[in-house]
């Protein structure tokens, strides 16, 4: 069998009733099941999310520059060569898997690398802790395809969806805001939000 669109094999799956899905998940005894996040077709572009490897650790810092770059956030004394070895050691121990509970992937817009997303789940909740695309996928409906995966993930297992975002990106709370998230409080450099139920 030949691999299909996402590594997957090219056959269809078999059908199933409503009613079949119901039960299915309502089976008990049976363990959350896990959505793939992220994973849909936008206006005939596929969006999917997969694990980051080492070999993406470049462009996991390099979307992050770039992005805060696009929003105008980054200081007049940025240093990128110093962020660049900071931000990608820390990438790296995050890929290796010495991150508790997190999870850090790759977004792909049609097989190519668009962006960074960053998952905890500890503590009975699902953390966004970071989404961050290119500036040219932006404003194009694939973050919110990435959110309604994490979403739908942290529904099936029963989990509540926070995240932080900085004060000073007023931009991305009110994209948060417009995904159904809600103030709860803020620390110093964060407003916490939380997905209204």
């Amino acid at each position: 069998m030949r691999p299909g669109l996402g590594g997957e094999p090219s056959r269809h799956p078999r059908r199933r009733t409503s009613r079949q899905r119901r039960s299915r998940r309502a089976s008990p005894g049976r363990a959350p099941r896990r959505v793939r996040p992220g994973v849909g077709v936008l206006n005939g572009v596929e969006v999917t999310v997969r694990p980051a490897t080492r070999a993406d650790v470049d462009f996991l810092t390099t979307v992050v520059i770039e992005a805060t770059l696009h929003q105008g956030r980054l200081p007049d004394d940025f240093d990128e060569v110093d962020y660049r070895a900071g931000f990608g050691a820390w990438t790296a121990e995050q890929v290796d898997g010495d991150g508790a509970g997190s999870s850090i992937s790759v977004v792909e817009v049609d097989g190519e690398p668009a962006g960074r997303l960053r998952v905890v789940r500890r503590g009975g909740l699902v953390e966004i802790a970071g989404l961050q695309l290119l500036p040219d996928h932006q404003s194009r409906g694939v973050g919110r395809t990435i959110v309604e995966g994490v979403v739908a993930s942290a529904r099936a297992d029963g989990l509540p969806v926070e995240l932080g975002v900085e004060k000073d990106n007023p931009r991305a709370r009110a994209f948060w805001e417009s995904c159904g998230f809600a103030y709860v409080g803020e620390d110093e450099t964060e407003h916490r939000l939380r997905l209204a139920t």
